[in-house]
């Protein structure tokens, strides 16, 4: 008996496709996957409809998780902020393109993450090379709670929490669930980032605050570097968000330092407000692309040092470890294991 899981993750920008093929019970090794710049509905349309026709001749796929860069509403449809028009895709018509009626969910693209992060834990991953510790405490910790954040800031900035519980039957649970954290207003550290934020500001009508992805996004990483240079007299560089993180990683720019550290600062931030609330004795996991390529930089940043900086529950704070995860595509894993382990 053959089948097929269908894992899709639809970024703002690029989307990718893997086919996992099942043969009686058993992974086939033959798995096909695909990927594409897409910016919009029907670019979409024809990308998953097109890989669709090269995965299996007459077999359909049979369970399919597909993840958006967006809030998902009612796991049916999802509105698409990065594309031309802005369009909302209904899960009607990821069923009219040929996806499985009644074995589909759509999720976030952070529950995809999320997901990945279960997939390792179940391989028995966290204990390889694509897992590294950023920060573990030097006590012991004992606890029965397992709660889990996995953070993603990228070209956006993505957060989610892992959240474990016992029933009263019991039972363990783990749910994934997605979070809009991010689009909290963001308070400036000091004075000197106080006129970041308003250099930054000033360029943007109709807006009275920033919030964390403002800062926290490729866009973000660009107009951080360009306040910076402003404030500090510098005629302006046209170089993107990569290259500014590329030279911050090597050291070759103390500008593009400055603008990445702020970024990182931010990250810490939104991890100290979230694991105040979560408790993630399990772990904080960053992951992502971008947070593969800054590996080098992370630990150098102040990105500990903001998530440890409260004063009253510092104690806590330090009981919680922190992960870098550098497997790639953590999001389609997520979703093939979404496939075998809830659909």
């Amino acid at each position: 008996m053959k089948s097929i899981n269908l894992s899709i993750d639809v970024g703002g920008t690029h989307t990718r496709i893997k086919a996992e093929i099942v043969i009686n019970g058993k992974i086939d090794s033959s798995s096909k996957e695909y990927k594409q710049k897409i910016g919009s509905k029907e670019e979409l349309k024809n990308f998953i409809t097109i890989s669709l026709n090269k995965i299996e001749q007459n077999i359909k796929p049979t369970h399919c998780v597909i993840g958006f860069a967006g809030a998902v509403i009612d796991h049916r449809e999802v509105t698409i902020t990065n594309w031309k028009k802005k369009p909302t895709i209904f899960m009607e018509d990821l069923i009219n393109l040929g996806l499985p009626k009644n074995n589909t969910i759509m999720v976030n693209d952070m529950e995809l993450a999320g997901y990945g992060i279960l997939d390792m834990e179940e391989k028995d991953e966290m204990n390889s090379d694509q897992c590294e510790i950023l920060y573990k405490p030097s006590f012991p910790v004992k606890n029965r709670i397992n709660n889990k954040l996995v953070i993603a800031p990228g070209t956006g900035f993505g957060t989610a929490s892992i959240i474990e519980f016992t029933t009263h039957t019991g039972e363990k649970v783990k749910d994934v669930l997605s979070s809009e954290i991010q689009h909290i207003q963001i308070p400036a550290f000091d004075e000197r980032h106080a006129k970041i934020i308003e250099i930054i500001l000033s360029k943007k009508s109709n807006r009275f605050f920033l919030n964390y992805e403002d800062i926290v996004s490729g866009k973000g990483l660009s107009e951080t570097y360009e306040a910076i240079l402003q404030l500090d007299g510098i005629e302006k560089k046209e170089i993107d968000a990569s290259e500014i993180a590329r030279i911050a990683v090597n050291e070759s720019d103390k500008n593009a330092i400055e603008a990445l550290n702020i970024f990182y600062r931010c990250v810490g931030r939104i991890i100290q407000a979230m694991a105040l609330m979560t408790q993630p004795y399990g772990g904080i996991f960053l992951c992502g692309e971008s947070t593969i390529k800054n590996v080098k930089f992370i630990p150098e940043s102040d990105l500990l040092k903001e998530f440890h900086n409260c004063q009253i529950r510092k104690q806590l704070l330090i009981q919680y470890p922190v992960y870098i995860i550098t497997k790639p595509d953590i999001n389609i894993a997520g979703g093939l294991w979404a496939c075998r382990c809830i659909l």
